[in-house]
């Protein structure tokens, strides 16, 4: 019994072993930075306050929310970070859908189609960046080619629009792969009784294709709006920490002038937690969305039993 007791130990501390690398980064790396960064929002530490710094409680969450003379753009920051999240997160969903089921459909070159999509995901994001902004530069490659003069990046009308784009061109290679790869799974006698009841192509994808991959549906509108609300390297990259057009100030970039251009740690901790705590509700309401509607896709699934059942 004790021989046992020993080797299950040593089994355990071998396991322990070759995970105790990543526990320590994620402890040291991340959960420290995330409680030292709870604590600052909930003091005055600044460059001004490097030593003296002192426990304020909640002003530093009262002044964002109530001070607009201090900081005038943040909830306009708010704003203009729904709005982005509401130009790229459907437009993924729908055109990775969209993409997904024609390279789906038996076409030729499927493994050509599918390494041109996803050769933007395995670039260097700075590199993508930087081909963007020369080409949309005053006299870019696109204003060659149309004959214009427009200044897409500083151009209030455009620059969050453009920004969008570029989000959806280089994540719809990722996201395809990952439709594609759900679209497969798809039990293919659903299809063929479709057939059978004379369903066409847009039935076909509506009613199977649709339901089937709802899981992975639920999973980019996760990831994009995570990743919608952390929106703001990118315009790091193209507009350094200069004053920029007020349509891409983003929520994120806020948080990074604030901490950078002000100095001011503390508020830009509580922005930082302020944002978790946004991403955390809408997270747990999607949760429970997701869990209370109709499951579609074992509806039809029993539709599917009970029509061959009445056919036996």
């Amino acid at each position: 019994m004790k021989a046992q007791t020993v080797q299950k130990i040593k089994r355990n501390a071998a396991g322990y072993a070759f995970i105790l690398p990543l526990v320590l980064y994620f402890l040291v790396f991340q959960l420290a930075p995330m409680l030292i960064a709870l604590i600052i929002s909930f003091t005055n530490y600044s460059l001004q306050h490097l030593t003296d710094y002192t426990f304020v409680g909640f002003e530093n969450y009262v002044e964002l929310f109530t001070n607009s003379v201090k900081y005038p753009r943040f909830w306009s920051s708010l704003k203009t970070t729904f709005f982005y999240i509401l130009l790229t997160v459907p437009a993924n969903i729908v055109l990775s859908l969209v993409v997904s089921a024609l390279l789906n459909s038996k076409i030729k070159g499927e493994k050509f189609f599918k390494t041109v999509f996803y050769i933007p995901s395995v670039t260097v994001g700075v590199a993508i960046m930087v081909m963007w902004q020369q080409m949309l530069a005053p006299d870019g490659l696109i204003n060659q080619l149309f004959g214009t003069e427009v200044d897409f990046l500083n151009d209030e009308a455009t620059a969050l629009v453009v920004f969008a784009f570029m989000s959806i061109w280089g994540g719809l290679g990722y996201n395809v792969l990952i439709m594609l790869s759900a679209m497969k799974n798809i039990d293919p006698s659903l299809y063929e009784a479709a057939e059978i009841d004379g369903a066409g192509a847009v039935q076909k994808f509506l009613y199977i294709t649709v339901p089937g991959v709802m899981p992975t549906v639920f999973f980019f509108l996760i990831t994009g709006l995570i990743s919608g609300f952390q929106v703001g390297e990118q315009m790091l990259i193209i507009y350094g920490d200069t004053t920029m057009v007020n349509s891409i100030y983003t929520y994120v970039y806020g948080m990074y002038y604030v901490m950078r251009r002000e100095n001011n740690f503390a508020v830009a901790s509580a922005m930082s937690y302020f944002l978790f705590i946004i991403i955390l509700v809408i997270t747990l309401l999607q949760f429970a969305v997701q869990n209370g509607k109709p499951r579609w896709f074992s509806r039809l699934q029993e539709k599917r039993r009970e029509s061959h059942a009445k056919q036996v």
